[in-house]
């Protein structure tokens, strides 16, 4: 018998309700979790005046959905918590629903739990919300124009390699390949964090064409004020899931280290610091790590082949492959099993 228990799938920026379903994330609630599929509804964002999809509404107006405010009764029973909620109970279910939030989602999903009171777009929390997922959510705000080096310049260190290839006496020129490995790795970020679904390059959106982005900057006034502590009513338990990929690079000269750097890029969109928690809320972070390393070696001998292991393929924690990435799905049934 399939197990009653009532969620919201709420997407990311530039996503859709088909994401959860495209990424076989749905399938695995109902197949390996064993959810009944009549409690496990997919938010939908809405419709924009111009008549396309919401994705660059405001998130304010988009969480008013979630408290199926001056909806019509199919979107209601899409998008409304309540309904949801109301649904679970008549079944034999329980009142409490779980919310689970990719990316921006989460932040509407919190900016919805907040309101203890109705606001401008008619959105009121009615205390029926029992657990909060969200997977690399910008709890602490997201900047894309910040791009993170893999080597530190300037350092002493740094300019003797670059001394050292440029008197020929690193020919395997180690400074070189750093700069190309981190061109590419650059390329990938900017690729990441300014374009929708991969498979639809001609429907993607520019976040920063969008009134979200604003929202989601880390001094963003909405956000200043949902980080306030008791903005997440006690009552619900909150989990955050995160990609961190971390890279680091070692050069060493016979046996004396001259670099030995470690650095996070996130999830290539969002930090790992900003989706590690909710500030000023109790919750239990669930860390996806993909660690990624480079060493090499100062020789006097011909030049080494330039190692490629660092950027051959896309992280499956990167933002855009969370939702499909199997170990993520585990985690999140995990969490939900008795």
């Amino acid at each position: 018998m399939p197990r009653l228990i009532p969620v919201m799938l709420v997407h990311g920026f530039d996503g859709a309700p088909s994401s959860w379903t495209e990424s076989g994330f749905r399938q695995q609630l109902i197949l390996k979790g064993n959810l009944d599929p009549n409690l496990i509804r997919t938010f939908d964002y809405g419709v924009a005046p111009d008549g396309t999809y919401n994705n660059r509404g405001d998130l304010r107006e988009i969480a008013s959905r979630l408290a199926g405010a001056n909806l019509s009764p199919e979107d209601r029973f899409l998008c409304s918590v309540d309904q949801l909620s109301d649904n679970s109970v008549a079944r034999g279910g329980p009142a409490e629903v779980t919310l689970i939030a990719h990316s921006l989602g989460g932040i509407i999903c919190r900016y919805y739990l907040s309101r203890a009171m109705r606001d401008d777009w008619g959105t009121l929390y009615r205390g029926n919300v029992g657990r909060l997922i969200t997977i690399g959510s910008p709890h602490r705000g997201v900047d894309l124009a910040r791009l993170i080096d893999l080597a530190p310049r300037g350092s002493l260190m740094w300019r003797f390699i670059r001394l050292l290839e440029k008197l020929g006496l690193a020919p395997a020129r180690p400074a070189t390949t750093v700069e190309k490995l981190e061109a590419m790795l650059r390329a990938q970020q900017i690729a990441e964090r300014t374009t929708g679904s991969p498979d639809r390059p001609e429907n993607r959106i520019l976040l920063t064409d969008s009134p979200v982005y604003r929202q989601l900057h880390p001094d963003s006034p909405i956000l200043a004020e949902l980080n306030k502590p008791g903005m997440l009513p006690r009552h619900i338990t909150c989990h955050t899931v995160y990609g961190d990929i971390c890279y680091s690079i070692t050069i060493r000269a016979n046996r004396i280290t001259l670099i030995d750097h470690s650095v996070s890029f996130g999830d290539l969109v969002v930090a790992a610091e900003s989706a590690r928690e909710v500030p000023n809320t109790p919750c239990t972070s669930h860390p996806f790590v993909d660690g990624r390393s480079i060493a090499m070696t100062l020789t006097t001998g011909p030049a080494l082949p330039e190692p490629r292991s660092l950027i051959d393929a896309l992280p499956a924690v990167a933002h855009h492959r969370q939702l499909a990435n199997p170990e993520i799905q585990g985690a999140i049934l995990s969490i939900l099993a008795p």
